[in-house]
């Protein structure tokens, strides 16, 4: 499964309705923003249990982030980091370098 950022267990394989996209393309947030205007995201990795992989982006990181059955691969080509992709089903990541300016303000910190 592949989508562009979070995705729920129980809406794998289901017709997207409205209420659905929204959390497809915007991820679940917290109401908060950074100073910057952008949304401050939940971790929603961390709930997801479900059984098939779930491959997302859109929410840039330093490295490719597994979290359960999960993998985040927006590693921020467009921010100056990396290119990376998921290889299935060996589940290793492959990663190239950007040619973009490097902006670290613009990828999430996630704590443990």
């Amino acid at each position: 499964m592949h989508t562009q950022r979070a995705m729920k267990e129980k809406d794998i394989g289901k017709k997207p309705n409205k209420q659905m996209r929204s959390y497809l393309l915007f991820g679940a947030v917290t109401g908060e923003t950074w100073p910057d205007g952008r949304p401050v995201r939940k971790d929603w990795a961390k709930e997801y249990h479900g059984k098939p992989w779930i491959v997302y982006g859109h929410t840039p990181v330093k490295e490719p982030r597994f979290v359960g059955r999960t993998v985040n691969i927006d590693t921020g080509c467009v921010f100056g980091n990396q290119l990376s992709a998921l290889t299935y089903p060996e589940l290793k990541t492959v990663s190239v370098p950007s040619s973009m300016p490097y902006d670290d303000s613009r990828f999430q910190h996630f704590t443990s």
